[in-house]
């Protein structure tokens, strides 16, 4: 079943029961890759919690995070944007993505290492690393890892 068909006959439903407006907000939240908004476990797989600020968070890996949820399980957010003072107090790179909100890392309910591998290879993501604390990096930048 397509993904197209599940968000109509879900829209549909919604609308039968609690009118339009509703409609747009499901339709908003499934479309639009806006993390921050629940998905309601509507479409399967996890969601996405955010620890750190989503405002900032790009289109791409908003995308990616729910992608990854749908496949293995709940994805917790940890950092995004990050000052320069916070950046440095981390240990992160002079030049690191987190201070242009260009990066996020995360960690995974189920199968780490199936969930890297997944985002390794996508191609949206352009860094990416595994720290030993199990966070996942990911970020827009040119393919890379450290």
């Amino acid at each position: 079943m397509s993904i197209l068909y599940q968000i109509s006959a879900t829209a549909l439903q919604w609308q039968k029961a609690f009118g339009s407006k509703i409609l747009v907000l499901v339709l908003v939240s499934s479309l639009t890759a806006c993390s921050s908004l629940p998905s309601f476990g509507l479409f399967g797989g996890g969601s996405v919690t955010y620890n750190a600020p989503s405002w900032c968070v790009p289109f791409r890996l908003k995308r990616v995070l729910r992608q990854v949820a749908r496949r293995y399980g709940n994805v917790t957010v940890h950092s995004t944007y990050r000052t320069w003072w916070h950046n440095r107090k981390v240990g992160g790179a002079s030049k690191s993505m987190h201070r242009r909100c260009k990066a996020v890392d995360f960690s995974v309910s189920k199968n780490m290492s199936a969930a890297y591998r997944y985002v390794a290879r996508h191609r949206s993501v352009g860094g990416h690393k595994r720290y030993r604390s199990g966070h996942i990096h990911i970020d827009t930048g040119a393919k890379r890892t450290w």
